[in-house]
Parts: structure tokens; C-alpha cells; sequence
């Protein structure tokens, strides 16, 4: 039988075909071999289930991202230092630059140039930006370093025809940090809008939603802004200071007319368990005898003072007493202000643990009754107190008391005295404010700097 002949083309159909699928082949496995594009940085941090925070590309923000519906939190990570392009700010300077109506914001130290040129922009375009600083004590410029061109903020703001209030007073510090936008989105926390606070400091900032814990802040902003009432001319405090938002029972309080430090003791008074803190200056007696009693009926302390002047203070006391205290290991500056009662409840904000914030400056805490953040500012403590170590200027007596400073620092009895006879910045920061002007050398604002350093 004789067979159909088969059509010329058939071979060269068959081999275009089998050509065709080897190149379809070789490129599905070149797209699964291939190198991907250069990454850039990531900038989103762990979430509390992720990675534990070092793992976090340094330089970068450690970001938890919003762990309450109306709250996210955001910590730095300065290590190492300036690196300019991934701080803080970045979750910060969007929305400034978002921004349509009304912008407040007060702010101790005052000199990121990415956020002072926000906020300038929004100006221009017609936002009302309302600002208020601490210039008599509060960084305002940024000298020139590491290649970095000087900046100066107030001079920039008066060219840009941008008011200010001036909170900078005799008797205590304008020392909130606080940023408010449209009245919908809140930052607070120990963060300042400054170059030190972004990229060499340690802190936190919050980022706030609930509108009735933004109408505290904005009424207390406003007394200063509208009423240019300060510290103790300021007499109201937080209007509802305290919330059920979402199932969180959260307090507000503001000094010095809230009583925030009594409000604090008694958090730690109720420790069950554990109190870890944080603290860039902790110089009050009766919170650290708190701690002592603590320690006492068998609750573990543990804490990390910022370096300088850890060896007066609460520090000897609690270290003497077998506390787990540590001096932070940061080069510059460990400027958190932050408690943890039993894993359960966070305070943090603007206050130092010393009288004079108690009982002059204008400051706020936040008091949030979560396990959820609780766990975010554990992970932040244990990655700072796993970079701390002991104090080498303490000699333990047999029966330790409550050091307190040498000077009361709300006083200065003596203008003649030198930087060299402080032992705190917080004393320095007293006589400087009662006219001791041969401490502050270069007229930024800042005593002895070498004690000092950058607040």
C-alpha cells in the first residue's frame, strides 16, 4: 500500500517548533536565575513577631509599624551615626508635607533640616504652621561636621517669614515634643526634631490617631501657643486624662500640673513582677526609693542610665542595692524616657525623672496599658541593655542611700562655679538659667557640653 507522502515544510515545522520551546524553556529558567535588581534599603522594621530589632539593616528606624489601630510606633537605631537618608523623619515628614490646614508642633531641640524645610514648604503653601521652641535652652542650628553644611533653623524660619513662640524661660524648660497635623495625626514621644534626636540619639516616637487623646495635646499646645502660658503659669493639665480607646486603657498627663512624677511611683509601686526603665536623667529620690521597695518584696528592677552623670543620682542607689542597672553604651546620647511594669504597661514621653521636670518644665508622659506595646519597648530595652555595662565611677558603701545631686537643680547658689564642679547636666542647666553665662562657651544654649552633650 502505498503511503501518503509528507509535506515538504514538515521538518522545518518541527524545528522552528522544538526552537521554539527550548527558548521559552531557557527563559523561564532565566527568569528564575537571574539576579534581581539592586535592592534598595528596606525601611519597615520587624513587626512584634518578626525578627527581633537588631536583625534591622542598621542606620535605618526600627519601625513596629502600627500595633494598635490608632497607634504605631517608631524607634532609631543610631548605629552607626548620620546616616542622613534613613532616619526617623521619614515617617514624619510625608505627612507634614501632606498636610492641608493647620500644622502645630513644639519642639525643645529644633534643628532637622528635613523637617524645619517641611514645615517652611507647608507654609508657603498657604498650611497655617504654628510653632513653639525653647530657644533660650534648645539646639537651634547645626554647626558643620563630617561634611555636613551648617544649618541654622531660626534664621531659616525668619527668611521664610514663619513666627514662632519662644518658650524658653527663667524658671523651667519648655521641653515637650509634640507635632500635631490637621488635627487627625499626633507624634509625640523623647523624640525632638533635631539632628542629634534622629541619627546618633536613642528614642521613640508615637504616632497617635484617637482624637480625643490629640484634643489633650492640643489644648495644652494651644495655652502655649494662643496664651504664652508656661510652666507654672499654665494651669491646665490633660482634659480627659484618661481613655478606653479600642479596649486600651491609656492615661495623659502633663507637667507640671498633673503631678506626673507621684503618677509614675505609683505605677511602680504597683509592679507585680518586673519594672524596666530606660532614662536619660533620673535624679529623683522618691522614685528611686520606689524601686527600692520593689526590689525589696522581690519584683526585679532593671534599668539603663544614660552615661553622663550616671554616678550620682539613682544610679549608686539602685546599683549598690544589687539592681541590674547598666550605663547605656550608645557614644552619644541614650535619651529615652521610658518605664515597663510587668510586661503589660509602657510610660514614655517627654519627662526626665528629676524634680525640675516635675515641678517646672512643661512635659507629658503617656501611660498605655498594653502587652502588645509593651512587647515592642521590651525588645527596644533589651536591645539597649544588652549594649550597656557598669558603671566604673561607683564605690558601694554598707548601707546605700538615695544619692541626689550635689546642687539642687532648681537652684544655683553660686555663679562663679565651672563646669568643672557638676555632676549632672542638670545642674549645669540650673545655673546657666540663673545667669551663669561663662558656661555656655559658644552661646548655643547648651552648658558644658562635654556633661551635656545634646538634650
Amino acid at each position: 500500500m502505498n503511503q501518503r507522502a509528507k509535506p515538504a515544510f514538515a521538518p522545518r515545522f518541527t524545528a522552528l517548533l522544538t526552537l521554539l520551546i527550548f527558548v521559552l524553556v531557557l527563559g523561564a529558567c532565566s527568569d528564575v536565575a537571574a539576579p534581581p535588581p539592586t535592592a534598595v534599603p528596606a525601611t519597615a522594621a520587624p513587626s512584634p513577631t518578626a525578627a527581633p530589632a537588631t536583625a534591622v539593616a542598621v542606620g535605618l528606624p526600627l519601625d513596629a509599624g502600627n500595633v494598635l489601630p490608632w497607634l504605631s510606633v517608631y524607634f532609631t537605631n543610631p548605629d552607626p551615626p548620620d546616616q542622613a537618608n534613613s532616619g526617623i523623619d521619614r515617617q514624619v515628614v510625608p505627612l507634614i508635607n501632606a498636610a492641608r490646614r493647620r500644622i502645630d508642633a513644639a519642639f525643645f531641640d529644633f534643628n532637622l533640616p528635613s523637617v524645619v524645610n517641611a514645615l517652611i514648604g507647608a507654609h508657603r503653601r498657604g498650611v497655617e504652621v504654628r510653632l513653639v521652641l525653647d530657644v533660650q535652652n534648645g539646639s537651634q542650628d547645626v554647626p558643620a561636621a563630617r561634611g555636613r553644611d551648617p544649618f541654622d533653623a531660626l534664621e531659616a524660619l525668619r527668611a521664610a517669614n514663619l513666627p514662632f513662640v519662644d518658650g524658653g524661660r527663667s524658671n523651667g524648660l519648655m521641653h515637650e515634643k509634640l507635632l500635631i497635623i490637621d488635627g487627625t495625626v499626633l507624634f509625640v514621644g523623647s523624640w525632638n526634631a533635631s539632628w542629634n534626636d534622629t541619627f546618633r540619639n536613642n528614642n521613640n516616637l508615637l504616632r497617635i490617631t484617637n482624637q480625643r487623646l490629640i484634643a489633650n495635646y492640643q489644648r495644652v499646645f494651644n495655652n502655649m501657643y494662643e496664651g504664652r502660658r508656661f510652666g507654672r503659669n499654665r494651669p491646665e493639665g490633660a482634659q480627659t486624662p484618661r481613655l478606653t480607646i479600642d479596649g486600651v486603657v491609656v492615661e495623659n498627663y502633663f507637667a507640671p500640673t498633673d503631678g506626673v512624677m507621684e503618677k509614675i511611683i505609683a505605677e511602680v509601686r504597683a509592679a507585680r513582677r518586673s519594672v524596666r526603665f530606660m532614662s536619660f536623667t533620673f535624679t529623683h529620690p522618691d522614685l528611686a526609693a520606689a524601686l527600692l521597695e520593689r526590689k525589696k518584696a522581690g519584683v526585679s528592677v532593671e534599668g539603663v542610665f544614660e552615661n553622663r552623670g550616671a554616678s550620682q543620682g539613682a544610679y549608686p542607689t539602685l546599683f549598690c542595692a544589687g539592681a541590674r542597672v547598666k550605663v547605656d553604651g550608645n557614644p552619644y546620647t541614650m535619651h529615652h524616657k521610658v518605664f515597663i511594669i510587668d510586661d503589660q504597661t509602657v510610660i514614655t514621653g517627654s519627662f526626665n525623672h528629676t524634680r525640675s521636670a516635675d515641678t517646672i518644665n512643661d512635659e507629658s508622659i503617656l501611660i498605655i496599658r498594653s502587652q502588645a506595646v509593651a512587647a515592642l519597648y521590651k525588645q527596644e530595652f533589651d536591645r539597649i541593655f544588652a549594649l550597656g555595662r557598669d558603671s566604673t565611677n561607683v564605690t558601694c558603701g554598707v548601707s546605700p542611700e538615695i544619692a541626689t545631686p550635689t546642687l539642687d537643680p532648681n537652684e544655683c547658689p553660686d555663679l562663679t562655679f565651672t563646669c568643672a564642679q557638676f555632676t549632672t547636666c542638670e545642674q549645669a542647666v540650673a545655673c546657666l538659667r540663673a545667669g551663669n553665662t561663662r558656661l555656655d562657651r559658644d552661646g548655643n544654649g547648651i552648658p558644658c557640653e562635654s556633661l551635656c552633650g545634646s538634650r
